[in-house]
């Protein structure tokens, strides 16, 4: 019954444009992350993200009219995603105050790798496969030789810190991914997204 639920098919053009956007908008989450926490602190700035978030959430729902109700079954469920959203968010924050951008840049990066080892034990269709394993080897390569120069110049203990740091927040992102596909089938997206931010 589970192998009908999740359904892992070759996603459209559109799709791969979109998720290709969405991606270049998360690599450039540190940089912009940086510049924040020049005029705000780490746990402020999330905070304000946070707002942000839940007013452009809401307010798309409320012009679609998508219904933002949640049951009272569904809570626990949320907190799950809640707790390991607001995880992902300071461990970052705190973590880029840390270490530096493009230091913060690479180590954020690595939430696949978590993604894809949660959805192994977790979602029916998203076994390991060697094709898998020597993908994600090939692909953080390219990523570590890219940018060696800036990950061996500057390391302080403080940035060292931040940089195990910024490793978690990675990892609390591919938990929430990864738990968000196992529970997202009994809510609306937006709803969803509204309901885990209040």
């Amino acid at each position: 019954m589970l192998e009908k639920e999740f359904r892992n098919e070759d996603p459209p053009g559109k799709i791969i444009a979109l998720i290709l956007f969405i991606v270049s908008l998360i690599g450039g989450g540190s940089f912009a992350v940086k510049l924040g926490l020049q005029g705000f602190p780490p746990l402020k700035m999330a905070l304000f993200r946070c707002i942000l978030g839940l007013i452009a959430v809401g307010g798309i729902g409320f012009y679609y009219g998508i219904s933002m109700r949640l049951r009272f079954e569904e809570l626990p469920r949320l907190l799950i995603i809640a707790v390991l959203y607001i995880g992902h968010t300071i461990t970052l924050n705190v973590g880029t105050h840390l270490t530096t951008a493009s230091r913060s840049t690479i180590f954020f990066t690595l939430y696949p790798l978590f993604t894809v080892l949660f959805g192994h034990f977790w979602l029916p269709n998203d076994r390991l496969s060697p094709k898998k394993v020597l993908g994600l080897l090939i692909a953080f390569t390219g990523v570590f030789v890219t940018l060696a120069p800036n990950l061996q110049s500057g390391i302080t203990t403080t940035c060292l810190i931040g940089d195990l740091i910024v490793l978690l927040a990675a990892c609390f992102l591919g938990l929430r991914i990864t738990l968000t596909k196992v529970l997202f089938r009994i809510f609306t997206p937006t709803g969803f997204l509204f309901g885990y931010w209040v």
